[in-house]
């Protein structure tokens, strides 16, 4: 039997299952705690999904464990029916994934699309005594470069960019904490994802002097990326959207145009430019294919040069 006439027959009763999920609640699961921002950003989203993803009714479930691999093994592990999905952030889940020799379940996972890239950006205290990438170029090998906690997409991004400037990445706590030590001065510079950063940069408390995204973020056209300054490196954060491996195409499909109509609601744009988060839809094959690369990228580098120490 071709496989046309495979989807033929099979066509009812996914369509079937479509209506069904429609009038069932999702499960939407949070690999952070209740109160986190990215528990903060799903739960954001919830009401974008109920509107455009076939009048779905969404409940939130945060499944912290393990830095977020428990959320990523519980989804793996669910029906794929179209009835439980995953808020994810990456590539921070692949980096934990990669920490606890996991990185074999990302496969299991059918990554639906993203919908928001965070841009990661070089930031300075306003007052200090450094404005630009040539000076913190000056700095003794032992000034330390600010990141957020090990595994953080700002983390990894900056403990690389440290070591090409020659300067000593130190991980905080988290973010708080990394704006606190840059604004008081206790760090010369931080790298920060644009929300964790979006306050103090409208206060005027920070300001970023450098962007590590392939382009500059159209939410600070005037700061220039790291490739402009004359740094061949760049790094990219992303939050979005996967179902359980083996969920059936239509139903992946049908989120994912949800999710890229979402990414186009004048309401949602307003809400992710207000926190820092700057709209843009990757698909299936694209997010899939670039996290396929990342998880390569942070394999082969944490057996060179583990941003963690290895577990036991």
């Amino acid at each position: 039997m071709n496989i046309g006439r495979r989807i033929a027959l099979a066509m009812p009763a996914i369509l079937a299952g479509m209506s069904a999920r429609a009038a069932q609640p999702v499960t939407l699961l949070v690999g952070a705690p209740a109160g986190s921002a990215p528990d903060l950003w799903a739960r954001g989203m919830v009401p974008f999904l109920e509107r455009h993803w076939a009048r779905a009714t969404v409940s939130v479930v945060n499944r912290p464990g393990h830095r977020g691999v428990s959320a990523a093994r519980a989804l793996a592990g669910a029906a794929p029916d179209g009835l439980t999905l995953a808020a994810l952030g990456t590539p921070t889940l692949l980096a934990r994934a990669v920490e606890q020799g996991q990185i074999g379940m990302i496969e299991r996972l059918q990554f639906v699309a993203s919908v928001a890239e965070e841009s990661l950006l070089l930031v300075t205290a306003t007052n200090g005594p450094v404005h630009s990438l040539e000076a913190l170029r000056n700095l003794p090998a032992n000034a330390l470069l600010g990141t957020p906690p090990p595994g953080n997409a700002a983390q990894l991004a900056g403990s690389a960019l440290a070591a090409r400037l020659g300067l000593t990445s130190f991980a905080f706590a988290n973010a708080p904490a990394v704006r606190q030590a840059v604004q008081a001065g206790h760090v010369p510079a931080a790298m920060l994802a644009a929300p964790d950063a979006m306050g103090l940069l409208r206060e005027g408390r920070l300001s970023a002097i450098a962007v590590a995204s392939d382009a500059r973020s159209p939410q600070w056209p005037e700061v220039a990326t790291l490739r402009e300054l004359g740094l061949g490196f760049s790094a990219q954060a992303c939050r979005g959207f996967a179902l359980p491996g083996g969920t059936p195409e239509p139903l992946v499909q049908a989120l994912a145009s949800a999710l890229a109509t979402i990414v186009a609601d004048p309401e949602y744009i307003a809400q992710a430019n207000a926190f820092g988060y700057l709209p843009h839809f990757q698909g299936p094959m694209a997010w899939s294919a670039q996290l396929r690369s990342t998880a390569m990228e942070l394999e082969g580098r944490w057996r060179a040069d583990p941003w963690v120490q290895a577990p036991g």
